[in-house]
């Protein structure tokens, strides 16, 4: 049963500062779970608005019509 969990898993590697890491380390140490099933339980209880739109998007990003300017070099 574990190999058939381990093989519905896919790999997420967001790069964030140093400070989000280590609160998330923490947060997750101290519920006694990983990193991955932290962030995949953050995730889960993301609360969406009426678009399905994480509700503190607007606050934390802006207009969703905004964007992010492309990467370059």
């Amino acid at each position: 049963m574990r190999d058939k969990k381990r093989r519905d898993l896919v790999r997420l590697s967001p790069m964030v500062p140093a400070d989000v890491h280590k609160a998330a380390y923490d947060n997750a140490k101290a519920a006694g779970v990983s990193m991955g099933k932290y962030v995949a339980e953050l995730i889960r209880r993301d609360q969406l608005d009426e678009s399905g739109r994480p509700v503190w998007a607007h606050e934390a990003f802006g207009e969703p019509d905004q964007g992010e300017l492309p990467m370059t070099g």
